[in-house]
């Protein structure tokens, strides 16, 4: 598997061409707040294109943000037109909160479900893309 990848200030992203799948690795001992969060949403125009894909967008254990970042994120255009799903992946409890909390408050309207290991991240994405792929949603 050959990545494009290519470092952030805030984020390193890598991306699987074969597969359709954006890895977000966002840099951590971080608080992200609305103009960060409008900063990492450019990277991803500019890395990825305006194209449809899928997501594992990985924030590790120590970042923080706040509710004006998410709610940027969750109404976001660009991620609402090109996004087909998420994964979001996280390593500490603290985060995880956080995440879930997104996940079943905020009720995105992109698909998104909350990994702990990023193979079974990868795996859950895949199985959407060969779902929509056989239904011709995709």
């Amino acid at each position: 598997m050959e990545l494009k990848v290519k470092k952030y200030p805030l984020a390193t992203l890598e991306f699987d061409e074969q597969k359709n799948i954006l890895f977000y690795r966002v840099h951590q001992d971080q608080v992200v707040e609305e103009a960060e969060i409008k900063e990492m949403l450019g990277y991803v125009e500019e890395f990825v294109g305006y194209k449809n894909h899928y997501a594992v967008v990985d924030f590790g254990g120590n970042l923080t943000s706040s509710p004006e970042a998410r709610g940027l994120y969750e109404t976001s255009d660009y991620i609402n037109t090109y996004r087909l799903a998420d994964a979001f992946l996280v390593r500490s409890l603290a985060v995880r909160i956080v995440a879930n909390f997104f996940i079943k408050v905020t009720k995105p309207k992109v698909n998104t479900k909350l990994f702990t290991d990023e193979k079974e991240a990868v795996k859950w994405l895949e199985g959407l893309a060969k779902s929509e792929k056989k239904n011709g949603t995709i």
